[in-house]
């Protein structure tokens, strides 16, 4: 199946989703979004996020290099997706590899010394797989990322290398207090393994190349069902033949959505350790009831 039809076939649905009225609205909702094999969990009645918004957006970016060919690429977009960030005032969560900062110093120090707010992350130090490795060798692989990176504040947001995840008592024990896991859903976080999942909505890449108007569409969905718009990447991911202008003229017009869904309330823009420390404030345990009386 060609991408632009793949493309057309997830606007439809998304469409239909986004439109579909109040009458068993779950429903078509959840039948809809199978079709283009992502998940829909209804929110619990009067869920509100920071600032009372009704939904929110986040943007998790895996700061990785992991082959030599992508530090040119990955050096450029992170450049242009600081430059929207600053553009639109809105904040990222980066995924740190503590291997790639150090040898990516001028980027990672790019990112910190950023003048809009920008979350750091953990994403290990060596990018080791979750699923390889035991407890011991992953906890010591995050330690080393900590003190690469330097922190003044512990990280709360934790991103596991290809999505593979595992070790959950290892991130308890350090303190994180959300990640990423590797689902596609469109719902709000979920409190499970002890820590809140962000769950991802929309993975960019040069294949998102002019998706932006479904990228919006997810974000209008996202409002309308009171979820979180959870949109993620790499650097090196939006570049396209050594280029990361196509990919920044894609990406634009969603930052500049999501500033005006900001402002009109629709969506509140964090990083994601402000979602978790919303929900934490809240409560796991109160967020859970709503969830399970609104199944």
């Amino acid at each position: 199946m060609g991408l632009n039809l793949k493309r057309t076939m997830k606007s439809v649905a998304v469409d239909g989703a986004r439109l579909s009225d109040s009458i068993g609205a779950d429903f078509v909702t959840r039948r809809l979004l199978k079709k283009i094999q992502i998940s829909y969990d209804a929110s619990p009645a009067g869920i509100r996020y920071p600032g009372n918004a009704r939904g929110a957006a986040c943007i998790s970016i895996d700061f990785d290099v992991t082959r030599n060919e992508r530090y040119g690429p990955s050096r450029a977009g992170t450049e242009k997706l600081l430059e929207l960030s600053e553009r639109y005032e809105i904040p990222l969560t980066w995924a740190i590899c503590g291997k790639t900062a150090v040898e990516e110093a001028e980027s990672y120090n790019r990112i910190l010394n950023s003048p809009t707010k920008q979350e750091i992350g953990i994403h290990t130090y060596s990018h080791i797989d979750a699923l390889k490795c035991s407890a011991a060798e992953f906890e010591e692989d995050i330690g080393r990322c900590l003190d690469a990176l330097n922190l003044r504040s512990a990280p709360r947001t934790f991103i596991f290398p290809w999505n593979r995840e595992n070790h959950f008592e290892v991130l308890r024990r350090m303190g994180f207090k959300t990640y990423r896991g590797k689902e596609r859903v469109i719902g709000p976080p979920d409190h499970s393994m002890g820590l809140w999942n962000e769950r991802p909505v929309f993975y960019v890449d040069q294949k998102s190349y002019g998706a932006e108007s479904l990228m919006m569409k997810y974000a209008d969905l996202c409002a309308r069902t009171s979820a979180v718009f959870h949109l993620w990447t790499h650097p090196w991911s939006i570049v396209i033949r050594e280029d990361p202008n196509p990919m920044f003229k894609t990406l634009d017009p969603v930052f500049s959505h999501l500033r005006d869904m900001r402002q009109r309330g629709d969506l509140a823009v964090c990083t994601m350790g402000e979602i978790a420390d919303h929900f934490d404030s809240v409560g796991a345990s109160a967020a859970m009831r709503g969830a399970a009386q609104s199944s």
